[in-house]
């Protein structure tokens, strides 16, 4: 009796090692693959914060990491699978061909996309053009998982406040910033389940933007980058 109840205990053990062993590889390998594009954007926001860089060469350094992850995980990968193939000039430079045009495609492609089928408005979708970089590329990713976000607000002036029956701003992130861009973005959250709202919020903190919930307007996910000079700030 004693014996089957501890062989009962040890393969429970075993079930939920074996289940613990597999969750925890899947958050190992999925942030593996998360990582190129988390340090595209972080790597541009850090820069911008930390050295006041422009927006393009923070852009260009957060490639560079990105380029840096991809080719090191195809090295590993070509190791372990091609263990007898050598590694010669020739390879290198397809590889590295590779996955510049990956990296460069993927960048332009996530900058130029934006069809406007995800604005509210005609207003919204005219305004997207001067969304900054950093939040065009991470909301046309997000879109790849969430097609039915809706983008409700983005550029505005200070009589805009005044014509929404809000307290006048003499700052904010939806304004045009020293960047040349606008910071801001307003998603919306009606109608949609509390998990995907969380999850685009936690999406958009992971990669260094503010994710507010919060009234105002109506209930929205105001999602920005701070300024250099006021970081913190949403």
């Amino acid at each position: 009796m004693i014996e089957n109840q501890e062989i009962a205990e040890t393969k429970s053990k075993n079930w939920k090692w074996v289940i613990t062993k597999f969750l925890m590889k899947s958050l190992f390998y999925s942030f593996l693959i998360y990582l190129p594009f988390l340090g595209l954007i972080r790597s541009g926001i850090y820069f911008y914060h930390t050295y006041h860089l422009n927006t393009w060469i923070g852009l260009f350094l957060g490639m560079i990491f990105s380029f840096s992850c991809i080719a090191i995980y195809l090295l590993i990968i070509t190791k372990l699978f091609f263990k007898d193939k050598r590694l010669s000039k020739s390879y290198l430079k397809w590889l590295s061909g590779i996955v510049s045009i990956l990296v460069l495609g993927y960048t332009v492609f996530s900058l130029l996309s934006f069809t406007g089928k995800n604005a509210k408005s005609n207003k919204v979708k005219a305004e997207y053009s001067s969304l900054h970089p950093y939040l065009k590329i991470s909301v046309r990713t997000f879109l790849f998982f969430d097609n039915d976000l809706i983008i409700t607000d983005l550029s505005r002036t200070s009589d805009d406040y005044t014509k929404m029956g809000l307290k006048k701003k003499d700052s904010s992130l939806h304004f045009i910033q020293n960047t040349g861009y606008t910071h801001a973005m307003d998603l919306s959250t009606r109608n949609r389940p509390f998990w995907m709202i969380w999850s685009a919020q936690l999406y958009f903190k992971s990669l260094g933007f503010n994710a507010v919930r919060h009234g105002g307007t109506g209930d929205h996910l105001h999602v920005s980058l701070s300024t250099y000079e006021k970081q913190g700030s949403w």
